[in-house]
C-alpha cells in the first residue's frame, strides 16, 4: 500500500519526507522517491530509488537537496513492475510532478487521449496519466489549483494525491477519493500524508480530509474545498 508525505515551510524539507517515509515503511512498498522544488525555483529535483528508503536517504545524502516544498513517496506496485521509470513522484514534462496513491480505473482510455494530443509516457502506471492531465489543463489555465480541480473530474477510481509545479512553488494541491489524506498543522508550515504517523516528528495537529476534498496547502494558510466546490 503506497505512501504519501509532502510538506511546505520555512525550512528544507527533505529530511521531513524521509523521515515520513520511513515512518510509512510499514505500509509494504517497492520503491521509494521525492521531488523538491529547489530554492531558486529554477527546477524540480526529482530522486527515486528501488528498494527501501535508506536507497533514497543515501542518494539525498550523497547530493543534498535543497528547497522548502516538496512531495514524497513509497509505491507498492500495481500497473507495472518495480523499477526506477514507474516509481514515484511523476513528472510532466520538467515542471509538474506529482504523487499518487490508489487506482485509476480509466487510465487506458486517458493515456490512448493523451498520447493523441502528444503526450509521452515514461512508465507504465496509471499515475503518468494524471501528472499528463494536469499537466494539459495547466497550460490551458497558467493555475495549478485549476488544473487539478478539472483533472479529477476526468478520474474513475480512486485517487489521493499531491501536485507541485515549479512555476508557482508556494504551494501543494492536494485531493482524495477513495484513499487516505491528512493535513498536518505546524507553525507556519503546513504537511500532507497517507497517515498521521508520518508527521508526528513535525505537528501533534491534524485535519482529516473527507471524500471529495481538494486543497491548497501554503505555508501559513490551509484551504479546503468540498465535493460540492464550498
Amino acid at each position: 500500500m503506497c505512501g504519501i508525505v509532502g510538506a511546505v515551510g520555512d525550512r528544507e524539507v527533505s529530511a521531513i519526507l524521509l523521515e515520513g517515509l520511513k515512518r510509512l515503511e510499514y505500509r509494504g512498498y517497492d520503491s521509494a522517491g521525492l521531488a523538491v522544488i529547489d530554492s531558486s525555483a529554477a527546477r524540480i529535483d526529482r530522486r527515486r530509488q528501488l528498494g527501501k528508503v535508506q536507497a533514497l536517504v543515501d542518494d539525498v545524502e550523497a547530493s543534498p537537496v535543497d528547497g522548502r516544498i516538496g512531495i514524497a513517496h513509497t509505491r507498492w506496485a500495481t500497473h507495472g513492475v518495480p523499477s526506477e521509470a514507474n516509481a514515484h513522484p511523476h513528472m510532466s514534462g520538467e515542471h509538474i510532478a506529482l504523487v499518487h496513491n490508489g487506482i485509476i480505473e480509466n487510465y487506458e482510455e486517458l493515456r490512448d487521449e493523451l498520447r493523441a494530443a502528444g503526450y509521452c509516457f515514461q512508465s507504465q502506471t496509471d499515475t503518468e496519466v494524471i501528472v499528463h492531465l494536469v499537466e494539459q489543463h495547466f497550460r490551458q489555465s497558467n493555475d495549478l489549483l485549476d488544473a487539478v480541480r478539472q483533472t479529477i473530474k476526468r478520474l474513475e477510481g480512486a485517487y489521493a494525491l499531491g501536485v507541485i509545479t515549479k512555476d508557482d512553488p508556494s504551494r501543494i494541491i492536494a485531493a482524495r477519493a477513495g484513499s487516505p489524506l491528512v493535513i498536518g498543522v505546524g507553525i507556519n508550515e503546513h504537511f500532507i500524508a497517507s497517515d498521521v504517523l508520518a508527521l508526528r516528528p513535525v505537528t501533534d495537529r491534524f485535519v482529516f480530509l473527507e471524500e471529495g476534498d481538494l486543497v491548497e496547502v501554503k505555508q501559513s494558510k490551509l484551504t479546503i474545498w468540498d465535493a460540492n466546490g464550498d
